[in-house]
């Protein structure tokens, strides 16, 4: 079972977000941002994140040709940068979801997205209506 966190966009109060606005987000270990790093962030729409990261790796290789930092050296820390990515690759997402003015809202517990999906909505689904039910009344004498 997977954890996932449910993201709204901001709304007028009482007013209910879009079906196809909300977001939901998968707590834990991603191996697409371990093993594709500033491209699954730019695919899931973290551009500024994704920026950042392509920065940080370009810097780092930098500093490591000028210190002449041994290539070996500079495999391992770029490969435990992955393996942080991997890790907290969702949270930098969620980070920037909260930039585009969206609020976690709620916590949702299913074996994949399809899962929380259904369990997020049918437990948030409207109320329905009760049928009126007509009153017996005893005719009057």
């Amino acid at each position: 079972m997977a954890i996932f966190t449910v993201h709204f966009p901001r709304t007028a109060p009482g007013e209910p977000p879009a079906p196809d606005k909300i977001v939901f987000l998968r707590d834990g270990f991603s191996w697409p941002a371990l093993l594709f790093g500033p491209f699954w962030l730019a695919w899931r729409r973290a551009w500024l994140v994704a920026g950042l990261w392509t920065l940080l790796l370009v810097a780092l290789t930098l500093v490591a040709w000028k210190l002449q930092v041994s290539r070996d050296a500079v495999a391992w820390l770029t490969i435990a940068l992955a393996i942080w990515l991997g890790f907290e690759g969702e949270r930098l997402v969620g980070w920037n979801l909260g930039r585009r003015a969206y609020v976690e809202q709620d916590l949702v517990i299913g074996e994949d997205l399809d899962e929380a999906e259904a369990v997020y909505f049918h437990r948030h689904r409207p109320a329905q209506p009760v049928a009126k039910q007509e009153i017996a009344r005893e005719p009057a004498p």
